[in-house]
């Protein structure tokens, strides 16, 4: 019974030798991720074990709240260890150390040290990032402050803001406009260690308007108003686009129009509170970012203003703007005349050839031979052709309706035959041009100053009858008011014969 007591001493004093010989940890200082790191590498520092037989170290990582072992370490004297395996840029992670001797004995393991987590939130519309992170771990209370670090394209990392050990959060204002930045944050213990926080990189960019924005026509219709028609790329990050005008090249442009981004593709407006015979308009569509700023605007669209007058009788000088601003240019200006609600093209000039003169003398004695009634003005109008290759939509322009007045003519014939072979002669009616059409009288007296017709139609002439007689071969009296373009009124008397064979 003796012997067996001895026994059961001499393994208890043993047992206790051992575990009184355990190494001594390590003294686990920092857990840092590398900043830019890539991968994601974690690097973990501690000073040696005190104890003499360690052989090296144990690396282990936490996860769900159990600890597994990540690697080991050989070497009494090392000091670091990367783990080019981390998550770190997107969790907090959680590492512990021991040492172990040259009989296989490890010492107890280290309290933990988790590593920061630095995340950012850039504000697009005010051009500043909003920087947040989570407590370094491990140091208990000694966590001194935070300092943040920024560089940003071809730079060093400088540091920017020093902040209290209570402080997890810190805005950086007023940031360049497509600049790349990158941050990190760095703890800081009372005794001088220091940690870093994963880096968070981004493009101070703001949103992007759509790619194509596309100025098609301003054209001018028949009521003077400006038809206008815009090609848009669909763009997530707009939402309206806004149309912008501006007079006679004045460069001030103001919104006269908004459209909600539905998706649309294309955008068409009828402005209607412009005066197109009197100015230019130069009209861009610019897309609004949620921000509420012009993200991007498209190229000019400009009426163009004809202007017509007349330098002499019969021959009109026509003078225009010029188009712009399609990318390619013009390639063409046609000339159209526009009498009677009748266009007709006259002429074709090239780019950049602005002016066209136009002589009707032609045309009005054409009119006259034929006994046909002239308009008092004489109208044109420009279209100017988009230069394209073959695969486009080729876009077009149209101007104002600009006209010219003449000064009336009036001329009456001294008779005329009721029973003539051509038709044409059997009916009395003066040839007018360039009249208004109203007022306008045109009366027949007999030789006793009694009142045989009269009209106020233009177009209508005297056939020597009436319903219940034809009048008898004679001389009569033509009274004739009319007015001109600016309503001045005149009025022309005279005698005629009129024939019965």
């Amino acid at each position: 019974m003796k012997n067996f007591l001895s026994a059961i001493l001499l393994v208890i004093s043993i047992t206790a030798a051992a575990q009184n010989n355990l190494p001594d940890p390590p003294k686990f200082q920092s857990a840092s991720v590398i900043p830019e790191s890539s991968p994601t590498t974690v690097k973990l520092t501690w000073q040696p074990s005190d104890s003499t037989d360690v052989l090296g170290y144990i690396v282990y990582k936490v996860v769900d709240n159990i600890t597994t072992t990540l690697d080991t370490v050989y070497g009494k004297e090392s000091t670091t260890y990367e783990y080019p395996g981390s998550s770190a840029k997107n969790t907090s992670e959680k590492f512990r150390l021991a040492s172990f001797d040259n009989e296989g004995y490890k010492s107890t393991i280290t309290d933990p040290h988790t590593t920061m987590l630095l995340k950012q939130s850039f504000d697009k519309c005010e051009r500043k990032v909003a920087l947040t992170w989570s407590s370094y771990a491990g140091w208990g209370a000694n966590v001194a402050n935070y300092k943040i670090y920024k560089r940003f394209s071809g730079t060093n990392y400088q540091l920017i803001k020093t902040v209290p050990a209570t402080t997890n959060e810190y805005t950086d204002e007023n940031l360049a406009d497509n600049r790349w930045y990158c941050y990190y944050i760095e703890a800081v213990n009372n005794n001088g260690t220091t940690a870093t926080s994963n880096s968070v990189d981004f493009t101070a960019s703001g949103y992007e308007g759509p790619m194509h924005l596309i100025a098609q026509y301003a054209s001018v219709d028949e009521n003077q108003n400006v038809l206008l028609s815009f090609q848009v790329t669909n763009s997530s990050e707009v939402i309206e686009y806004q149309l912008l005008r501006a007079t006679n090249n004045d460069g001030n442009y103001s919104t006269v129009a908004s459209f909600p981004h539905t998706g649309q593709t294309q955008i068409v407006y009828t402005d209607s509170d412009v005066d197109a015979s009197q100015n230019t308009y130069q009209y861009k569509l610019a897309s609004i970012d949620p921000c509420g700023g012009i993200s991007k605007t498209s190229n000019i669209a400009s009426t163009i203003l004809l202007t017509a007058t007349s330098t002499d009788a019969t021959d009109h000088s026509l003078e225009w703007t010029e188009y712009r601003d399609w990318p390619n240019g013009v390639i063409a200006y046609k000339i159209y005349s526009y009498f009677d609600g009748v266009a007709t093209e006259i002429g074709s000039n090239g780019q950049g050839v602005l002016n066209f003169n136009n002589n009707i003398a032609e045309y009005v004695k054409r009119c006259h031979d034929k006994n046909e009634y002239l308009t008092n003005s004489f109208c044109y109008y420009i279209e100017a052709y988009e230069n394209t290759n073959d695969s486009q939509q080729q876009n077009i322009s149209r101007s104002n309706i600009a006209c010219v007045y003449e000064t009336p003519i009036v001329w009456v014939p001294t008779a005329f035959n009721i029973t003539s072979k051509d038709e044409s002669n059997r009916v009395f009616k003066p040839v007018i041009s360039f009249v208004k059409e109203y007022p306008y009288e045109f009366i027949i007296y007999d030789r006793w100053g009694q009142q045989v017709f009269k009209t106020t139609n233009i177009e209508e002439g005297w056939s020597g009858k009436d319903a219940k007689k034809y009048y008898h071969t004679d001389s009569y009296v033509y009274k004739i008011r009319y007015a001109d373009y600016k309503d001045k009124e005149y009025s022309k008397t005279g005698t005629f014969y009129l024939l019965m064979e």
